[in-house]
């Protein structure tokens, strides 16, 4: 039965923070808001997360989101709420949080933003992103969601009445009363140290039914809660792999340009084929699909991306200019093409392992591909999930990353954990590049 109902505003965000709970023994299903079925949900998960695609949405409806489905899983008995939000504090954040203590109706709820793996820390109220402030960062300079604020609260506060106040982990004692009638409670951390010491006092004042976060503190919670463990191994196919990404950001450009000494043929995808709507059902994508089809049944490693600099990112934009497509649609619109153009592929080829950055290209992907959901398995890095495809037309491999998260050599480590019985080149890619954390 759900013990746990975690809400996520985007695809890859979902997987990160359930993988959590599944690299632990957790039994965990992964799925969106438009294939949820609660009375369906096999009996055995123990932690259900649902990604509700609520990002990019109007925050009042990202509040009715939340609300609903937090209220249909009151119903059904689940006992203990997570909304999992990003951690460089995109998206509704103020009003999903909201939304989840109204649903509950809780007096007040704990966030805790950091994400000390994945260099998000939190410190006197401020986000930071390997020891920069928030609102100086790449995330600032996001060509459709920019960052605007280094305060958790003002961000929060952008979006909702209810009250804030930050608290540091050392000052918090359990029984300690908020300052508003209603309130959510900021705690800084640096470290998970910080993290777990938070949540020995969160579970000692009884405060762990309704939590807000990301995947940093996520972590802490099978052993807070004590959730039931069985036995989940990994048995993935080394044929190979397709790499697609349609993120945008400088972090997860500068990983993608490294790919090509793991042996990857990269495929850069034009403004045209982006931004033409219905491209995918064109005789010029049947062409451009089979030229990938035959690469990948050649060299076994294809990468298609959405850019390969930001100078591209400018093409782009200069081109739904010229077409009179409105900025506010572009996003959408290059991930449904991309997810399009995915399943064509999917369809000509036999991939083994499908890798996904960005969150909205995988919902795009696995939308096309009719998926039920995703039974996340193992991390492969901080922010690197790799999962089996609930699907009765697909049986691959998927590895996903957030846009912004991973390290530079992040494709080495995805490489070598889906080729590592294949190849030698393991050990040569350690000693280049460092501990993979496989």
């Amino acid at each position: 039965m759900i013990k746990l109902l975690i809400i996520a505003d985007d695809f890859t965000g979902a997987l990160d923070t359930g993988v959590q709970f599944a690299q632990k023994g957790v039994p965990t299903l992964v799925t969106t808001a438009d294939w949820l079925r609660l009375d369906d949900v096999n009996e055995t998960i123990e932690v259900l997360v649902v990604d509700i695609e609520s990002r990019h949405i109007p925050a009042e409806d990202a509040y009715r989101l939340v609300y609903g489905l937090v209220k249909a899983a009151v119903g059904k008995g689940v006992t203990h709420f997570y909304k999992k939000t990003d951690s460089t504090l995109r998206g509704n954040i103020g009003s999903e949080l909201t939304g989840l203590m109204n649903a509950c109706g809780a007096d007040w709820l704990a966030f805790i933003p950091a994400f000390p793996k994945g260099l998000r820390t939190t410190k006197d109220g401020v986000q930071y992103v390997d020891g920069v402030e928030l609102a100086d960062t790449v995330f600032a300079r996001d060509p459709f969601e920019p960052v605007k604020h280094s305060s958790v609260s003002r961000i929060i506060r952008e979006q909702t009445d209810v009250a804030t106040e930050s608290v540091h982990v050392g000052a918090y004692e359990p029984g300690a009363r908020a300052k508003g009638q209603k309130c959510i409670r900021i705690f800084d951390a640096v470290t998970d140290g910080d993290l777990w010491s938070l949540g020995q006092k969160l579970k000692a004042d009884g405060r762990l039914r309704v939590l807000g976060g990301c995947a940093g503190f996520a972590e802490m919670l099978p052993e807070l809660l004590k959730l039931r463990r069985t036995e989940l191994a990994w048995t993935g196919n080394d044929d190979n792999a397709l790499i697609v990404t349609g993120s945008v950001n400088q972090i997860t450009i500068d990983q993608m340009n490294r790919a090509g000494g793991f042996g990857y043929t990269s495929v850069t995808l034009s403004p045209e084929q982006k931004l033409t709507c219905g491209y995918a059902e064109t005789p010029e994508c049947g062409a451009f699909v089979q030229k990938v089809v035959e690469e990948l049944k050649r060299s076994g490693r294809v990468m298609l991306r959405s850019v390969s600099s930001l100078g591209q990112v400018a093409d782009t934009d200069r081109f739904a200019g010229e077409h009179g497509i409105p900025q506010e649609s572009m996003r959408d619109l290059i991930a449904e093409n991309i997810g399009a153009i995915t399943a064509r592929i999917l369809e000509k080829a036999v991939v083994s392992n499908l890798v996904v950055s960005g969150g909205d290209t995988l919902y795009s992907i696995m939308k096309r591909l009719q998926c039920e959901g995703l039974v996340p398995v193992r991390e492969v890095a901080s922010g690197v999930v790799a999962a089996k495809i609930i699907s009765k037309a697909h049986d691959f491999s998927i590895i996903t990353k957030s846009g912004g998260l991973g390290e530079g050599a992040v494709i080495g480590a995805i490489t070598e954990f889906i080729f590592r019985k294949k190849t030698a080149e393991g050990a040569k890619n350690r000693n280049e590049y460092g501990q993979f954390n496989v």
